[in-house]
């Protein structure tokens, strides 16, 4: 019995589903071949913070109360839950999220599958992905796995949406998105946007699964401007123009400037990558066709859409930060199926016999993936230094009493020593 294909005629079912997974096991290597240094890494900055709010408010009402500018009660529950669960141990919750970097490695190569990408555009896409060392302080800072989550969930609307439109489940993940990170908010918005297309039905009942999609999100937002007065968006008056800047250096600079390593920021910089986005992304959207081309064009929006919360969100931080690594894993997603869509496209114009261009394919995107694999250890070390080896130091018992939490400098350090000792973080 022949594999069953979607619209598109990607294999949805039976055996070459699977391969999607053989990435995301690749995924991985760098936690696996550096895991001594992951395990220096130790607690720091705001989840000092998260502790101390459910030890004294208890663990129920403190799920739902505002993090930051987040209001993320089902991160809250795993998360929290995890410290509760694993006694403690950093070690644990660090491969808790690298097991959800590798489920999203796999979800990733579902989605482009589903949608009609070849094998080659897929994998080239899994393998920068999942391999890049441009995520570090992502898969090395356990209160990143809230952006993780998000787009877990996104990447499972999203999927579920292209392989059945008319299905509920998108909805619940659009909404699990919402309830992991403030930006998840974006999912269910953009999910609903391509819910309008006309795919099946009449449009009044298209606007109806478009609403359901989105309700989830604006009611996340709400809760946000409600319970978080502080908040930069509450106070805009006189700061669009720095948001509306670090926002375009976010767009224009991801995820080029790190991946690559350039060193300069300036503003010839900023225009030849933010050209070069620009025209890939653009030729993507003229060179594909029904649901690829409309995954680009989602793409493009979340990528935008990023910019324009990371802009409101954090325009006082100064511009250099705009390229921080904790921002990379949201536009790496946005980007990279749009590089494994050119890369393969362009291979398979060479003017060589089809088996030695595909074996010289393969072979080269091995070779980038233990570049990628190498890239780790000079990243990861001094990283690791001030997340682990310098913050043991700081907050043991024995340690000086002016010192500052690392990370968080305004939380008492006596406190902070209390929560160790009463949680067992190690």
């Amino acid at each position: 019995m022949p594999p069953q294909t979607n619209r598109n005629g990607a294999v949805s079912r039976g055996r070459e589903e699977w391969l999607v997974l053989v990435p995301g096991f690749l995924a991985l290597a760098p936690y696996v071949l550096y895991h001594g240094m992951f395990g220096r890494l130790f607690w720091f900055g705001d989840e000092f913070d998260l502790i101390d709010q459910f030890d004294r408010m208890g663990f129920g009402p403190w799920i739902w109360t505002a993090f930051s500018e987040n209001f993320v009660p089902l991160f809250k529950v795993l998360w929290g839950g995890s410290v509760l669960a694993f006694g403690g141990s950093y070690v644990a919750m660090m491969a808790i999220v690298w097991v959800t970097h590798a489920l999203n490695v796999a979800l990733l190569g579902r989605l482009l599958r589903v949608c009609g990408f070849s094998w080659a555009a897929v994998v080239t896409a899994q393998v920068v992905f999942g391999l890049s060392p441009s995520n570090l302080e992502t898969l090395a800072w356990s209160v990143q796995w809230s952006a993780m989550l998000s787009v877990t969930f996104m990447l499972l609307a999203l999927a579920s949406f292209f392989e059945r439109p008319s299905g509920r489940a998108p909805i619940a993940w659009a909404a699990a998105s919402a309830l992991s990170f403030s930006r998840g908010v974006l999912t269910g918005l953009l999910v609903g946007a391509v819910s309008l297309w006309p795919w099946s039905g009449s449009l009044p009942r298209r606007i109806g699964r478009a609403l359901a999609f989105a309700l989830p999100s604006i009611a996340v937002a709400l809760v946000i401007a409600v319970m978080v007065p502080t908040g930069n968006q509450r106070h805009m008056q006189g700061h669009w123009e720095a948001a509306l800047v670090y926002g375009a250096w976010y767009y224009l600079l991801n995820p080029a400037h790190y991946l690559f390593g350039i060193e300069s920021a300036g503003t010839w910089t900023l225009a030849l990558t933010g050209f070069l986005k620009v025209w890939l992304m653009g030729w993507c959207l003229a060179r594909s066709r029904g649901d690829m081309r409309l995954l680009f064009a989602v793409l493009v929006a979340f990528d935008i859409g990023n910019a324009v919360l990371l802009g409101i969100g954090r325009y006082q931080m100064g511009l250099l930060t705009a390229m921080s690594s904790r921002y990379q894993y949201a536009s790496l997603i946005a980007c990279v199926p749009a590089a494994g869509f050119w890369v393969s496209r362009q291979w398979e114009r060479l003017p060589v016999p089809a088996r030695p261009r595909s074996a010289a394919f393969w072979g080269l995107l091995a070779a980038a993936a233990v570049v990628l694999w190498a890239g780790w250890p000079n990243e990861l070390d001094p990283f690791t230094v001030w997340r682990g080896t310098d913050s043991r130091r700081i907050l043991d018992p024995s340690g000086p009493a002016s010192a500052a939490v690392p990370g968080y400098p305004g939380f008492p350090i006596e406190r902070a020593r209390e929560l160790i000792a009463k949680y067992d973080l190690h």
